[in-house]
């Protein structure tokens, strides 16, 4: 059961990382790894990408909160997104700072509907799209500034 929390109160993604069945997560998180030649090495990351997370300081801010939303075209899939509560425009966390989006809150509606483990093994695929640590993901992507 989804705790439901008084108006102006939520919970930050760090939160729901730590409250998670992390093998249940892992796992969610390998099904969608169909492409990867060595799953056990994916699987040896992926738990070192959320030991890091863990031990990082989380950079709380209530702009917006991370949303998913099932999206029905030709491919079926999860769309992971930050929805910033004044402009209303969305933005992907693939390229974010792993501390930035560990302190965003959560999208109350997605929580329930994904519950814990799902909604965190989905938030780590788009984190992890370009590296499975934020050293690699942020070097990836301060090449785009120099291109």
């Amino acid at each position: 059961m989804i705790p439901v929390y008084a108006k102006g109160m939520h919970m930050y993604f760090y939160e729901v990382v730590d409250k998670c069945d992390e093998d249940e997560a892992v796992r969610l998180f390998l099904e969608m790894c169909t492409d990867s030649p060595d799953i056990n090495l994916t699987e040896q990351r992926i738990r070192h990408a959320i030991a890091e997370m863990k031990g990082m300081e989380a950079v709380k801010s209530d702009i917006g909160a991370i949303e998913i939303e099932h999206v029905r075209t030709e491919d079926e899939f999860d769309a992971v997104h930050l929805l910033e509560h004044r402009t209303g425009i969305r933005y992907g966390l693939e390229a974010n700072p792993w501390a930035d989006t560990l302190g965003y809150p959560v999208d109350e509606r997605s929580l329930s509907e994904y519950g814990y483990e799902k909604f965190v093994s989905l938030v780590l695929w788009e984190m992890t799209w370009f590296g499975y640590d934020d050293r690699t993901v942020q070097e990836h992507v301060s090449t785009w500034e120099t291109e």
